[in-house]
């Protein structure tokens, strides 16, 4: 019997949850900005932003933008999402939407 529970638990909860497999990435809140969308308030610690990060230290743009922390900066940075210029991480730290 208790081999029963603890193969059931693994598998997916004996029936009737949730179908959603136990190692399944977790989904990212749809009302949350994506990479490049423009933001509010500018901070790691975000709400706006689906990373987390609402900053405004890109030159090209006049409103904050949602993009992620890097730390290859001024170069290709393989965490960065693509942006206009491909995977690049600015001066200051942030992915280049």
């Amino acid at each position: 019997m208790s081999r029963f529970i603890v193969v059931c638990l693994l598998a997916v909860g004996c029936g009737g949850g949730d179908p959603t497999p136990i190692d399944a990435a977790p989904s990212v809140d749809a009302a949350k900005a994506a990479f490049g969308a423009t933001c509010t308030v500018v901070s790691d610690t975000s709400t706006e932003c689906a990373s987390g990060v609402c900053t405004d230290s890109f030159n090209m743009s006049a409103a904050p933008l949602c993009s992620q922390k890097c730390t290859m900066t001024q170069s290709t940075d393989p965490t960065c999402p693509a942006g206009s210029m491909g995977m690049k991480c600015n001066m200051k730290g942030y992915c280049k939407p």
